[in-house]
């Protein structure tokens, strides 16, 4: 499901206690609204929706999304993380705005503060603003606000803050004095008192595990035998969040690449990798995010498989499995840092991570990943089409072990023809049709639904992927009937192959 049929499911729901529609845009109804969602349980807020949900869109919809970025960074007050995008859904553009629950209840908009009830926003009674104030006393005693004892400034890495700083620059109207290191992080609570909190030391801390032992991160390569569990490569990361994320996807670039080659119209190597980047990236970053910093025996794992990845982190998930399959709003366990990820632009849009992983894996003709999530942990599945070996990959029939040289030469003949007869095609369309070549290389003769066994791309998808390659010459089909028939490799392939 992609970004634009999410939105129509969204429209079916209608209005909710999480979910507003405004035909136009008016600035105080906006404010008012996200501040009564940053009230109660966070929310959605979709411009350019008619009282009766249908599309009438919004015009100059990009000039208005910076001019409400400015006005609502600058009314809404404490600040807090607001993601503002503009949308196509129907050849029109609408205004999308979401926010999580504040943090810092209760926030005030034009010297008010409002609530959500029901489907409607509405002042705030004094009952209900004495309960937010209730809840923010309560925050306050999270673990990621409490003081870290014994951390001063030339512990924190600078550079990494400064970077944060900058970005935070281009996204709020961040007030002159709040760009020096102290006055930035007490603006967003990570300096108290004098002291750094936990989550200052998790963000830019030099050695975070000096001070927080179970902020350490494994991640791991699993030699490929029949056993399983030997390690080509084991590393036990020690940084801050954003050196880790670093640290994390130069481990995964150096073991997931499936082949590098240089194009005849660019010098450049393109590496295509097992798993999309792109989901990889969201779950890391959710791991690290979501994670149970407050446990002593709190991890995050990445472990490597010869046919699976799992990224897993310690804390309960406040949705189950199947929701985080579904358009939802993001409810992060540890608000400031989440805050601070998101203004790093690390998350980019609110409640979107889970579903552009199903997205990018769907993409890439992977099989959907699975969410497992229990009272202790939550764990993350990937699962290949390639087997890897330790240095690189090899794209092939599951069933059918590779022959050395001459597997490597079918590929590269394969992918040769595919560059040659299909143009326009993206890097991850090509791994996919690979995949498919081969496995018909490996197995001629079979029909659609032994192809879908073999590579796990489902059915419709194959269809349409032997539709381009029957158009390029490099599959047919024979027999008499589609029962009986099969698909094999065209001469033109086949001598191709030969070739090489």
């Amino acid at each position: 499901m992609n970004n634009e049929e999410l939105i129509e499911s969204l429209i079916r729901q209608g209005k909710s206690d999480q979910l507003e529609f405004l035909q136009v845009v008016n600035k105080e109804t906006i404010g008012k609204t996200i501040g009564s969602f940053l009230n109660n349980e966070g929310g959605q807020l979709l411009i350019g929706i008619g009282e009766k949900k249908e599309v009438l869109g919004v015009e100059n919809a990009e000039r208005l999304k910076a001019e409400l970025t400015e006005y609502l960074n600058t009314e809404i007050i404490p600040e807090s993380p607001i993601m503002i995008s503009v949308e196509p859904l129907q050849n029109k553009k609408i205004i999308s705005i979401k926010v999580w629950t504040g943090s810092k209840q209760p926030y005030i908009f034009n010297g008010g503060i409002y609530y959500r009830k029901g489907n409607q926003t509405i002042k705030a009674t004094s009952t209900e603003i004495s309960e937010l104030i209730h809840n923010r006393q309560s925050t306050e005693l999270h673990w990621e606000r409490q003081l870290a004892m014994g951390i001063d400034l030339e512990d924190l890495d600078l550079d990494e803050l400064q970077k944060t700083i900058k970005e935070t620059i281009n996204k709020t109207k961040l007030e002159e004095y709040k760009k020096e290191p102290i006055a930035f992080l007490t603006h967003f609570g990570l300096y108290q008192n004098g002291s750094f909190t936990n989550a200052a030391v998790i963000l830019f801390a030099k050695n975070p595990a000096r001070f927080i032992p179970q902020s350490r991160v494994r991640i791991a390569f699993l030699e490929q035998g029949k056993t399983g569990d030997k390690f080509l490569d084991d590393q036990l990361l020690e940084g801050n969040i954003f050196k880790n994320i670093e640290s994390i996807l130069k481990f995964l670039e150096k073991h997931l690449t499936t082949s590098s080659k240089f194009s005849d119209n660019d010098w450049k190597r393109k590496d295509n990798y097992i798993f999309p980047m792109s989901a990889l990236r969201e779950g890391i970053i959710n791991a690290l995010v979501h994670r149970d910093y407050f446990s002593i025996s709190g991890s995050v794992s990445i472990l490597i498989y010869k046919d699976r990845l799992e990224i897993s982190n310690s804390g309960k998930s406040p949705l189950k499995a199947a929701e985080l399959k579904k358009n939802h709003l993001s409810m992060p366990v540890n608000p400031d840092i989440a805050h601070i990820i998101f203004l790093r632009g690390f998350m980019e849009k609110i409640g979107r991570g889970t579903l552009k992983i199903l997205d990018a894996c769907k993409e890439a003709g992977l099989g959907e990943p699975v969410w497992r999530t229990n009272e202790n942990d939550v764990r993350l599945t990937f699962f290949s089409n390639v087997y890897s070996n330790g240095d690189n990959a090899s794209i092939r029939n599951p069933n059918k072990k590779p022959e050395g040289a001459t597997e490597g030469a079918i590929e590269g003949a394969i992918e040769g023809a595919i560059e040659g007869a299909i143009e326009g095609a993206t890097k991850s369309l090509k791994l996919k049709l690979v995949i498919l070549l081969k496995a018909i290389a490996d197995n001629e003769g079979k029909r659609i639904p032994d192809y879908e066994v073999l590579t796990k791309i489902n059915k419709k998808t194959i269809e349409r992927y032997i539709s381009q390659l029957r158009d390029a010459n490099l599959v047919e089909f024979k027999g008499e009937a589609a029962q009986t028939g099969g698909y094999h490799l065209t001469t033109v392939l086949k001598e191709r192959i030969k070739a090489k």
